[in-house]
Protein backbone atom coordinates (compact mmCIF):
# COMPACT_ATOMS: atom_id res chain seq x y z
CA UNK A 1 0.00 0.00 0.00
CA UNK A 2 1.15 3.15 -1.32
CA UNK A 3 0.83 7.14 1.41
CA UNK A 4 0.02 10.04 0.10
CA UNK A 5 3.31 12.02 0.15
CA UNK A 6 4.68 15.37 -0.96
CA UNK A 7 5.16 16.44 -4.20
CA UNK A 8 7.84 18.82 -5.40
CA UNK A 9 4.75 21.58 -5.78
CA UNK A 10 4.57 20.99 -2.20
CA UNK A 11 1.24 19.78 -2.33
CA UNK A 12 0.12 16.48 -1.56
CA UNK A 13 -0.41 13.97 -3.69
CA UNK A 14 -1.15 10.03 -3.82
CA UNK A 15 0.51 7.57 -6.43
CA UNK A 16 -2.40 4.71 -5.88
CA UNK A 17 -5.14 6.59 -7.04
CA UNK A 18 -5.71 7.25 -10.74
CA UNK A 19 -5.22 10.83 -11.43
CA UNK A 20 -7.98 12.26 -13.93
CA UNK A 21 -6.64 13.22 -17.38
CA UNK A 22 -6.63 16.86 -18.42
CA UNK A 23 -9.70 18.07 -20.36
CA UNK A 24 -9.30 18.40 -24.16
CA UNK A 25 -10.05 21.72 -25.23
CA UNK A 26 -12.97 21.97 -27.40
CA UNK A 27 -12.07 22.23 -31.29
CA UNK A 28 -13.72 25.03 -32.64
CA UNK A 29 -15.84 22.83 -34.63
CA UNK A 30 -17.53 21.34 -31.78
CA UNK A 31 -18.67 24.32 -29.90
CA UNK A 32 -20.80 26.58 -32.56
CA UNK A 33 -22.55 29.77 -31.19
CA UNK A 34 -25.86 29.74 -31.13
CA UNK A 35 -28.10 31.57 -34.05
CA UNK A 36 -30.60 34.39 -33.26
CA UNK A 37 -33.88 33.92 -34.88
CA UNK A 38 -36.95 35.73 -34.75
CA UNK A 39 -40.70 34.09 -34.93
CA UNK A 40 -43.56 36.76 -36.06
CA UNK A 41 -46.77 35.05 -36.12
CA UNK A 42 -50.48 36.01 -35.62
CA UNK A 43 -51.12 34.92 -32.36
CA UNK A 44 -54.23 31.69 -32.30
CA UNK A 45 -55.55 33.47 -28.80
CA UNK A 46 -55.55 37.17 -29.30
CA UNK A 47 -55.51 37.93 -32.99
CA UNK A 48 -52.41 40.07 -32.51
CA UNK A 49 -49.10 40.48 -34.60
CA UNK A 50 -46.73 38.59 -32.27
CA UNK A 51 -42.87 38.44 -32.45
CA UNK A 52 -40.51 36.13 -30.18
CA UNK A 53 -36.76 36.29 -30.50
CA UNK A 54 -34.61 33.49 -29.06
CA UNK A 55 -31.53 31.84 -29.89
CA UNK A 56 -31.05 28.01 -31.41
CA UNK A 57 -28.30 25.56 -32.58
CA UNK A 58 -29.71 25.21 -36.23
CA UNK A 59 -33.32 25.70 -37.76
CA UNK A 60 -34.06 22.22 -36.81
CA UNK A 61 -33.42 23.34 -32.89
CA UNK A 62 -35.28 26.63 -33.73
CA UNK A 63 -38.46 24.65 -35.21
CA UNK A 64 -38.66 22.24 -32.29
CA UNK A 65 -38.21 25.33 -29.66
CA UNK A 66 -41.06 27.05 -31.67
CA UNK A 67 -43.65 23.99 -31.26
CA UNK A 68 -45.25 25.57 -28.27
CA UNK A 69 -45.94 28.61 -29.60
CA UNK A 70 -49.87 29.16 -30.30
CA UNK A 71 -49.58 30.20 -34.01
CA UNK A 72 -52.74 30.94 -35.48
CA UNK A 73 -53.24 31.99 -39.34
CA UNK A 74 -49.43 32.77 -40.56
CA UNK A 75 -46.09 32.60 -39.14
CA UNK A 76 -42.55 33.12 -40.48
CA UNK A 77 -38.93 32.30 -38.87
CA UNK A 78 -36.21 34.69 -40.13
CA UNK A 79 -32.52 34.90 -39.20
CA UNK A 80 -30.46 38.03 -40.07
CA UNK A 81 -33.24 39.86 -41.43
CA UNK A 82 -33.65 36.95 -44.02
CA UNK A 83 -36.71 34.60 -44.08
CA UNK A 84 -36.20 31.06 -43.75
CA UNK A 85 -39.57 29.50 -43.69
CA UNK A 86 -43.06 30.25 -43.75
CA UNK A 87 -46.22 28.21 -42.17
CA UNK A 88 -48.81 27.22 -44.93
CA UNK A 89 -52.01 25.23 -44.07
CA UNK A 90 -54.10 23.28 -46.48
CA UNK A 91 -57.35 24.94 -47.24
CA UNK A 92 -59.05 21.50 -45.97
CA UNK A 93 -58.33 22.33 -42.33
CA UNK A 94 -55.37 19.24 -42.50
CA UNK A 95 -52.23 19.77 -40.62
CA UNK A 96 -49.81 22.20 -40.91
CA UNK A 97 -46.54 22.60 -42.78
CA UNK A 98 -44.08 24.63 -42.50
CA UNK A 99 -41.91 26.16 -46.43
CA UNK A 100 -38.66 26.74 -46.46
CA UNK A 101 -38.23 29.64 -49.06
Amino acid sequence: MKFPSATSSGRGGCDCLPRPEPAAPESSTDARAPIAFLLRYRDAWFGMEKRVTFEAEDVAAALAMMEREPTGEWAELSSGGEVICRRGREPSGAADYWVVD
